[in-house]
């Protein structure tokens, strides 16, 4: 062979800068004995002829001169100018032979892997993977053409960027391709020699999926995960996830078809294979005597090993950040205006002065909140801490879900700081005395009917007519009148609300073997007072009404939203409802489905209360004042009752003074939790009208395209441009919200560490599928899915289906009295969706990963909310 073309077998270590470390890797990999599909190498030096033969050197040069890197629009163009220059040179003769006289010697090979091996790939202080282009599934006759694909891919954006902010050379190095024998894989993946997340060197993980390779890399499914402790070979976890695609050997190319539904949830390796395959990857982490990234297949024939590379993914950065607690208060998509507002609020006060005046000094230097893909994050050794400050009773299982399952045990067992604890609630009694857990629901009363008194003058400020200066004014004394909210919640909410629930929870379970949760539940419901229940109740009371007078029926379910309100303004014959409608939104016009402010209040766009309304009309009446009135008198009941069994416990004389008293507390700060959030969402929307009119100027301005675009800086940001002391350009802001847009029906992994994302739920016991959470609210339900990602989709909600999405807000509880069971794919026993399932008495199991993916509609599941387990009963 040329220099221009190398079979492995003749690829040496001297090579390496002409094959890059990819193929050489592959190369050495085959001499020592490993399954290593045949192949051969377009070596650099070829790439360097073509782009010399075709004088394009000069001329990417001079096109690279005028690209700005923080310009996306700009290194687009560019990307695409130079390789179509890559794709209109030809290959000389000299090249082309020397591919097709070694692929004309392969005959037998039908289809070919086409892919990279630039030769600043895999370097050890950079992470290049997957910045260019790999084609599969390839026919012999395509091969030279896919080798200048593979070229035209050095130039991409994503490559242009990299290099540019790694300062690796554009023009020095190149690309040489490697051309691979296809591997016809019943399944396929990655193997890490060393947990990439953790760096722990004594664990191998495992992602697996059916097929080749491609659909992980794709996305287009979530892997199977499997971790094995390293000496022992054990498998100590196994995450089997809902595998609906894939990606096989086809002459028609890399084309994803249908996994048939018995293997979708079934693990696509047997402990076996994962056994052989973390003996190989022991022995190749040996050889190259570091932790090793190894990409495998598996077909008929055995294991074969497609690439491997030294492991670049372990984090400096090991902070490990946690959506769990996100999932409890903070689940929405979250604009970057909204995270700079309700951020600032936990940050700032709830966290880092509350910390302060509890003499919490390990919490001083550490950040609470992340933004991950439009998500909200929160820093899990904090959170830690603060856990580790209370007694271990309160550890429930609820609380540690908000940590990975292996970190779970030892979080369980860590010594209780409980003199610093103490010592905690005397430096609170002292500075801060509105935080104690006597007075602290009280204190939030009076600062809430103050607070109302405020808005109201607030309300009438025709912000229009004020300057920008005047404008900030507002915002300034908006938030200097809510700061006693922020000062209040960080122990009504945290402390008082988490701690005496769960406390409550544990005695239940170890003194009266409450392990469904039933008798938790039936204390905590029908309390006095509850805001979102008062809502729902009132929603409840207009869709009677709507109900009584026939035309407002027919014109509410034929009539789309907008065209109905507007009737209703002009209809004689609507008058009274209209009436009844107007006197709702003055109430409970400041609600909406989600705290994100980007989207509209009910009093915005009153479309969102009609929709409800249609899903309500549909359904069987229930009177939930009836509800609520029964409820009560059964919490009432089982309070008397309750109480009775743990005075009869051993030592219950001493017991039940103090559990009533946890009880007592638990009660009334469930219900500071829930109406916190009533009082919250007036403060959200004055702010979002506040800054709509910022949204206003700018758009006139000519600073932003859309009013919207408003949500889509911090409020610093806003403040500082309105000034004149800042510019932020249009490209920016465009960045922002593709992000916000991608992701805002999409949750991403329950947690980082560093940029790398893992989560920990679904099993497969006996090939009886059955997906795991939390268990939220009591109770077993049998019904068909109803899959709904907005609260426009209420509406096709029916009579006692089982409601699957990925979090609830106050805004949707209104239609869960006509619903079977709720599943979410966030939240807890204390979320929003968990508190009214028990109020009305249906099954939850929230905090259910993916679950809007791995559930269809017309699906029939039986969903158990004593266990927090969902069973699939049958395909639709």
């Amino acid at each position: 062979m040329s220099d221009v073309v190398l079979s492995f077998s003749d690829v040496k270590k001297s090579n390496s800068s002409s094959v890059g470390n990819k193929a050489l890797n592959l190369s050495l990999l085959k001499k020592e004995g490993f399954e290593v599909p045949y192949g051969f190498v377009v070596t650099t030096e070829a790439y360097e002829k073509f782009i010399n033969d075709n004088n394009f050197k000069e001329k990417i040069s001079e096109l690279l001169k005028t690209v700005k890197y923080d310009y996306k629009k700009s290194v687009v163009g560019t990307s695409k100018n130079i390789q179509g220059l890559i794709l209109s040179g030809a290959i000389d003769k000299s090249i082309s032979n020397e591919i097709e006289k070694i692929l004309s010697k392969n005959k037998k090979i039908e289809l070919w892997a086409v892919r990279s091996s630039a030769l600043a790939e895999d370097l050890a202080e950079a992470s290049f993977a997957g910045q260019q282009d790999s084609f599969l599934n390839i026919k012999t006759k395509d091969v030279i053409e896919h080798v200048k694909l593979c070229w035209a891919s050095y130039w991409n954006e994503r490559a242009i960027s990299y290099r540019h902010n790694n300062n690796i050379s554009h023009l020095e190095g190149g690309m040489a391709v490697i051309v691979q024998s296809m591997v016809n894989a019943k399944a396929a993946g990655v193997m890490f020699t060393a947990d990439p997340i953790t760096g722990d060197k004594d664990k191998i993980v495992i992602e697996s999926s059916w097929g080749l390779g491609e659909s992980i890399v794709s996305g287009i499914v979530s892997p199977d995960r499997f971790t094995l402790e390293k000496k022992s070979k054990e498998i100590i976890e196994r995450k089997i996830s809902n595998k609906t695609k894939g990606i096989y050997l086809s002459d028609k190319g890399s084309v994803s078809s249908e996994i048939e539904s018995s293997k979708k949830l079934l693990p696509s390796l047997t402990d076996e294979e994962i056994i052989y395959l973390s003996n190989l990857g022991e022995k190749i982490e040996a050889y190259f005597k570091s932790p090793q990234d190894v990409e495998w297949a598996a077909s008929e024939e055995g294991i074969f090993i497609l690439q491997s590379r030294g492991i670049t993914t372990i984090e400096k950065d090991q902070t490990l950040w946690t959506r769990g607690y996100s999932d409890e208060y903070w689940a929405d998509v979250t604009s970057p205006l909204f995270f700079s507002l309700l951020g600032e609020n936990l940050s700032n006060y709830v966290f880092k002065e509350g910390a302060k005046i509890m003499g919490y000094k390990e919490l001083k230097d550490k950040d609470l909140l992340r933004l991950h893909k439009g998500h909200v994050y929160f820093n899990a050794q904090a959170l830690e801490d603060v856990f580790t400050y209370n007694p271990k009773v309160g550890r429930t299982k609820e609380l540690l879900n908000y940590f990975p399952k292996s970190e779970q045990e030892r979080i369980a067992n860590a010594d209780a700081k409980l003199f610093k604890r103490l010592l905690a609630e005397v430096r609170v009694a002292i500075m801060d005395p509105d935080g104690k857990i006597t007075t602290t629901d009280k204190a939030y009363l009076k600062w809430a009917n103050d607070y109302l008194s405020y808005i109201k003058e607030f309300d009438k400020i025709d912000l229009k007519n004020l300057n920008d200066e005047e404008l900030h004014e507002e915002f300034v004394k908006l938030r200097a009148k809510f700061l006693k909210h922020n000062r209040l919640i960080r122990y009504g909410m945290v402390t008082h609300s988490i701690g005496s629930n769960l406390i409550l929870k544990r005695w239940l379970t170890d003194w009266l073997g409450d392990k469904s949760g039933v008798l938790y539940s039936k204390l905590i419901t029908g309390l006095p007072d509850n805001k979102t229940i008062v809502t729902n109740i009132e929603m409840a009371k207009l869709a009677k009404e709507a109900k009584k007078n026939k035309k407002v029926t027919e014109l509410i379910k034929k009539l789309p939203s907008s065209e109905f309100l507007d009737r209703l303004d002009k209809d004689e014959e609507l008058k009274e409802f209209s009436y009844k409608f107007n006197e709702f939104m003055s109430d409970y016009g400041h609600r909406s489905h989600t705290r994100e402010i980007y989207y509209p209040r009910w009093i915005d766009d009153p479309s969102l209360v009609t929709e409800v309304l249609k899903s309500l009309i549909d359904s069987n009446e229930v009177d939930l004042e009836e509800v609520e009135k029964r409820k009560r008198e059964e919490r009432q009941k089982a309070e008397v009752e309750i109480i009775n069994a743990v005075s009869k416990t051993k030592n219950g004389f001493i017991k039940k003074p103090i559990f009533a008293k946890v009880l007592d507390y638990a009660q009334r700060y469930l219900i500071f939790r829930e109406n916190q959030r009533f009082y919250l969402d007036h403060e959200l929307t004055r702010e979002r009208r506040l800054f709509m009119e910022y949204g206003r100027r700018f758009l006139e301005r000519g600073i932003i395209d859309s009013q919207m675009d408003i949500f889509f800086f911090s409020k610093e940001e806003i403040f500082d441009i309105s000034k004149g002391d800042l510019v932020i350009d249009k490209e920016t802001v465009e960045k922002r919200k593709e992000e916000f847009e991608k992701y805002k029906n999409i949750l991403p992994p329950k947690f980082l560490k560093g940029n790398v994302e893992f989560d920990d739920s679904i099993e497969v016991e006996d090939n009886l599928v059955k997906v795991t959470g939390t268990s939220s609210s009591p109770g077993i339900a049998t019904g068909i899915i109803r899959v709904v990602e907005s609260i426009r989709e209420l509406p096709k909600v029916k009579d006692d289906e089982i409601l699957v999405t990925s979090n609830t807000d106050p805004g949707w509880t209104p239609v869960f009295s006509k619903i079977g069971g709720l599943i979410t794919e966030t939240g807890g026993i204390l979320s929003h969706g968990a508190v009214v399932s028990r109020e009305y008495g249906i099954p939850a199991v929230t905090a259910v990963s993916n679950a809007t993916k791995i559930f269809k509609n017309g699906q029939k599941v039986k969903i158990d909310g004593n266990e927090g387990i969902i069973y699939l009963v049958e395909e639709s």
